[in-house]
């Protein structure tokens, strides 16, 4: 078990890396299922799908609409501006939606969504001044600080943030962070923090012959 869990703990390992470079990339990991290709989840279409509800980006149980709707937004053919396009190419993506195993497209979709997240930049042993949590709301949201963050650093203007893979803006965020904060330290990833529970978990209970 042991074996198998090193196995996982290094394919996790080698994906993030990996991911970390498509953000920056030619086409920045472009996605393609069937004839749907999706960019990656950038700044701006994470505000829009917040704003509308959407349950994937919210964290609720997502209905077939939800699905729909998220891979319309981050298509490659996806146009704010163009209705005509945007009907023809819905219909395409609601066409492919009925001919798919509605697993396999949840499952894409959640795969796309945590590529753009695995780099947040979850800060850990910090002081409880810099993250003391209380009931007000808060001042700016934590996207927008991320963009200030970003755009200031790099001499951007904030507008051209919005386009850039989140993926690419966490990087970024965290690079910043570690550069300008003394003894700046970082969370593990989810994905990786979980894969070394395993297997202390087997260490603990004695399995670690692989059993």
């Amino acid at each position: 078990m042991i074996d198998e869990l090193t196995k996982e703990l290094e394919a996790a390992k080698a994906k993030i890396a990996a991911n970390r470079l498509l953000a920056w990339s030619s086409d920045n990991g472009a996605r393609n299922f069937g004839k749907l290709t999706l960019i990656p989840l950038t700044v701006k279409a994470w505000v829009d799908l917040k704003l509308v509800g959407n349950a994937v980006v919210c964290g609720s149980e997502p209905v077939d609409q939800d699905v729909l709707e998220y891979l319309w937004r981050n298509s490659e053919k996806y146009d704010a501006n163009s209705c005509a396009a945007s009907e023809k190419y819905k219909r395409k993506i609601g066409f492919l939606f009925n001919k798919s195993d509605p697993s396999q497209l949840l499952e894409l979709v959640y795969s796309h969504i945590n590529d753009a997240f695995a780099e947040m930049p979850i800060c850990a042993n910090v002081s409880k001044q810099l993250f003391s949590r209380d009931n007000r709301v808060v001042p700016i949201d934590s996207i927008v600080a991320a963009i200030d963050e970003v755009s200031s650093r790099y001499g951007q203007n904030p507008a051209n943030v919005l386009s850039w893979p989140l993926n690419r803006v966490f990087q970024l965020q965290k690079a910043i962070r570690i550069a300008t904060i003394p003894n700046y330290k970082l969370a593990e990833s989810h994905l990786i923090k979980s894969i070394k529970q395993k297997i202390l978990t087997e260490l603990n209970n004695g399995t670690e012959s692989g059993t």
